[in-house]
């Protein structure tokens, strides 16, 4: 690697941790605001929560919530315990190649590089639709969505530049913001003993919970999730990562789950058992502003729509961050060009690969707006329907190559935490994947057949990394040989 930060004389261990893309060390709260913000909680309680009511369970939304964290809580038992193990900044891919093999590890590379940057073209889009609903009517601007994009990502990118502790500390305010006006708001809501059935948890019980369509629930549900898997790629940055880790994933999903729990529950209790699905299906966009204005008055409102920008910023911020460790360690391991592990010399982040992750999302939103594509209905809601089957996918393989790295090397032989719970992770996150697959429609809000092709398109790059891998062991074995090592 080239100045200012050379591993040279570096072996082991040792190389490893010079090659970090941060000098500095993170703390376990300060992995926490990054993996939660990438969640954006404001954002997948004003744009998950409508849908999953109105095409999901009703009223046992919350339960959904439920579910879905409790699958996830259990997927993170292997995740955890992997993590005492392997410190790498792909965490996907590199527990994926320690419990499959190269090959199928390189698949997991290319399919988290392809859905981590689909997921951030989504965010962009919604990000730019936001805005000009939002700002537009404020500034009296007629200026198109993807102006308001464009000047974000700039932003991302600047701000990606100047290092991973500004990032989490800045990321940190907004999360603390935008979950505190949902706070807020529950919490007024539960003042004031909620709408016509009052405050009851009957949004608990399973006739509510398993009414309707709940799988396309628990789908919405774990979508808002995404997101909280981060911890692992931050391990080469954080302090005593074989602890911080583990407790990160636990702390940041155990939060999620109570916070989206609980305020998903404080809405239904607002609207009523009998009325929340109507008002989530005929007026999807003021669901959460209409109770707002009502218990919190118009300042609070239209701070809540100035949060919801943020929050959208806060999870682009947080999955740049992500994507650009994700490219950075590829450099490493040979995949990609050497050059892109370069450190900056002021700030020690991996700055030719914040450039590229920037550049491989500014081409396809620059197609987008060459097509006059819609910024929610395409640019939002398909690529994230893509970026969401990918992840869901990449979990489910994640937890099956637990059992068997621990089956292997018998580093860890509990029957919880090696075998039991990333088995049953497994196997709930391939229940949530097939639902989501199923319901590629309600998801996207489209049924075309670029959007049925979704599934075969992330099989495709994931068969192409396996494919690359088998050509590199034959061409380049020495890339081979220590790629996800």
């Amino acid at each position: 690697m080239n100045e200012p930060f050379s591993t040279a004389g570096l072996v082991g261990d040792d190389a490893a941790d010079a090659s970090a893309p941060q000098r500095s060390r993170l703390g376990l709260w300060q992995i926490v605001f990054l993996v939660i913000s990438a969640a954006a909680p404001l954002t997948g309680m004003l744009g998950a929560v409508p849908p999953a009511i109105s095409l999901g369970n009703g009223a046992g939304i919350p339960g959904a919530f439920v579910i879905a964290g409790v699958v996830l809580l259990v997927f993170s038992v292997g995740f955890a315990s992997m993590s005492r193990h392997i410190v790498r900044a792909g965490a996907f891919y590199a527990y994926i190649t320690a419990g499959f093999g190269r090959p199928l590890g390189m698949a997991g590379a290319l399919v988290a590089l392809l859905s981590y940057t689909c997921i951030q073209i989504a965010l962009y889009g919604l990000f730019g639709f936001f805005c000009t609903v939002v700002l537009g009517p404020m500034l009296h601007s007629a200026l198109p969505w993807y102006a308001y994009s464009l000047a974000c990502l700039a932003i991302v990118q600047i701000t990606g530049l100047r290092g991973i502790d500004l990032n989490s500390r800045l990321l940190g305010v907004l999360m603390c913001l935008e979950m505190g006006i949902l706070l807020v708001l529950s919490l007024a809501i539960v003042t004031h003993h909620g709408g016509p059935d009052g405050l009851t948890l009957e949004p608990f019980a399973p006739k509510h919970v398993f009414s309707g369509h709940m799988g396309i629930a628990v789908m919405f549900a774990l979508a808002s999730f995404i997101g909280f898997e981060a911890t692992a790629i931050y391990g080469k940055e954080c302090r005593d990562p074989k602890i911080t880790v583990p407790r990160a994933t636990y702390v940041s999903v155990s939060l999620i789950l109570v916070f989206f729990a609980f305020v998903t529950w404080a809405i239904v209790c607002a609207y009523g058992l009998k009325d929340v699905a109507d008002v989530a299906t005929k007026q999807p966009g003021d669901f959460w502003f209409m109770q707002s204005a009502k218990y919190l008055g118009g300042t609070m409102t239209t701070a809540m729509s100035l949060l919801l920008l943020s929050s959208i910023f806060a999870s682009l911020l947080s999955f740049h961050n992500t994507i650009v460790r994700y490219i950075h360690a590829l450099s490493v391991e040979g995949l990609l060009p050497a050059k892109l592990d370069r450190l900056h010399p002021k700030y020690g982040s991996p700055y030719l690969a914040s450039y590229l992750q920037t550049l491989s999302v500014l081409a396809p939103i620059g197609i987008f707006v060459m097509v006059g594509a819609d910024p929610f209905n395409i640019v939002f809601s398909c690529t994230s329907a893509l970026g969401t089957i990918g992840i869901v996918m990449l979990q489910a393989v994640t937890s099956f190559a637990v059992v068997a790295y621990f089956r292997a090397t018998k580093k860890d032989t509990r029957f919880w935490h090696a075998l039991a719970a990333p088995v049953l992770g497994g196997i709930g996150l391939l229940w949530i994947g097939f639902v989501l697959i199923g319901n590629l429609d309600a998801l996207s809000g489209s049924d075309s057949a670029i959007v049925r092709a979704f599934p075969w398109i992330v099989l495709t790059v994931a068969v192409l990394g396996i494919v690359l891998g088998f050509a590199l062991k034959r061409a380049r074995p020495d890339i081979y040989a220590r790629f996800g090592q």
